[in-house]
């Protein structure tokens, strides 16, 4: 077996790099969004609180810089040409093998920026705050300072990466995503785009829909009188009805077409009870005498032609189930 160092065992040697190594799973940031709050101090300086941070060393070993009394940090004066922004870096020197905080000078520029963090062979720093120094300033004010902590590019707070994983990808692809569904529906709301298929086809039939709404079957109503039946023409009384009736229907299905010529029945008639028995009684009877002695047709521009055998004894209001082609 070719032997391979690890900590703890029992009756080893120990150094400190094989104790940096138990937490190399350990990010750089901080203990707590609390470590090392930032106060001005109404001059070139500021106060940082205690606190703890972590920091690598090398791929296998971190370490932890803490402090746990206030410190004063002092900063360069302003530039008196051009604004800077100076950073309050938490960092390793790894040629001094020394930890600390200290604050590293950008440079003055008509458009600043921070100086570039280092993460090398020879430095490991995050950064807890940015510091922007208007030209000629003598003090730093609350409104120069921007918090780092919490910003993972620059800081972030310490984690165990073994169970952190990095969802910034599936969040981006996810966010474009929902970028494009808003603006279809977007789209859709406005009338400038098509239906989308599994609006107006979730069965995935493919089939025509507006032609089979427009085929579709509408509810429609007329009542025929006692005083409205007629003696009907040669030809039905030859056929064996002898009374004849035409009315005029009303459609309840909202949006219905007119009912024409070729118009199809799709139901026998019937109708709605009005509560009270023998009303119903006599009712019933009429209708049955419709649907079993009868014939109905429709006629062009919303008529209706009825010929039978018996005529009821009531006026009766019916209704039908009608499907009419619509061009």
């Amino acid at each position: 077996m070719i032997e391979l160092k690890a900590w703890p065992l029992d009756n080893k040697q120990y150094t400190s790099v094989d104790l940096g190594a138990a937490y190399a799973a350990r990010s750089r940031g901080l203990l707590t969004a609390e470590s090392f709050a930032l106060t001005t101090n109404g001059d070139n300086t500021v106060t940082l609180a205690k606190g703890l941070g972590s920091l690598h060393v090398s791929e296998f070993w971190a370490c932890f810089p803490y402090s746990e009394n206030d410190i004063i940090l002092q900063f360069e004066d302003a530039d008196g040409v051009y604004p800077r922004k100076d950073v309050i870096v938490l960092g390793y020197d790894k040629n001094a093998n020394q930890t600390g905080i200290y604050v590293r000078a950008g440079l003055a520029a008509e458009n600043p920026e921070m100086p570039a963090i280092r993460r090398d062979s020879d430095y490991d720093e995050i950064y807890l705050y940015c510091v922007t120094r208007p030209t000629g300033a003598t003090s730093i004010t609350a409104d120069n300072v921007v918090d780092l902590r919490l910003d993972a590019a620059y800081c972030g707070l310490m984690r165990d990466t073994i169970d952190a994983i990095d969802t910034s990808v599936m969040q981006a692809a996810f966010e474009a995503f929902l970028a494009q569904i808003e603006q279809e529906l977007d789209q859709l709301n406005a009338g400038t785009a098509t239906m989308l298929k599994s609006t107006y086809d979730p069965q995935g039939k493919s089939k025509d829909i507006f032609k089979s709404i427009d085929a579709a079957a509408a509810k429609y109503e007329a009542t025929l009188t006692l005083d409205g039946w007629v003696t009907s023409s040669g030809e039905e009384q030859s056929a064996g009805y002898p009374y004849a009736q035409e009315v005029t229907l009303t459609a309840l299905t909202p949006g219905a077409p007119t009912v024409m010529e070729s118009s199809e029945f799709l139901s026998p008639c019937s109708r709605n009870p009005v509560g009270v028995p023998e009303t119903d009684a006599v009712l019933d009877e009429a209708m049955a005498i419709i649907n079993s002695q009868g014939v109905t047709s429709s006629l062009d521009g919303g008529k209706i032609r009825t010929i039978i055998q018996e005529k009821p004894t009531a006026d009766v209001t019916l209704q039908w189930l009608i499907r009419t082609e619509v061009s």
